[in-house]
């Protein structure tokens, strides 16, 4: 994965490719996705063979609102 520094003033200038991480590791190719604020990437790593055949992850959005209507407190 790469990243490149770009500016838009006075004109359009584009900096030197760098090298943010190298993938090998990283599970799917390249699936990844970033976050809303740019800042971020959420991927999966590890070896290649860890996760098997019908192998599965969850992603659990509004965690505290799921916990409070699992779990509520009175």
């Amino acid at each position: 994965m790469m990243a490149v520094s770009i500016e838009t003033e006075p004109d359009v200038r584009v900096g030197q490719p760098r090298l943010l991480f190298d993938g090998a590791n990283y599970l799917g190719g390249f699936d990844y996705d970033v976050a809303p604020d740019g800042k971020r990437f959420v991927m999966i790593k590890g070896e290649a063979d860890a996760f098997g055949e019908g192998a599965e992850i969850r992603v659990v959005v509004n965690w505290f609102e799921e916990l409070k209507r699992l779990v509520p407190v009175q």
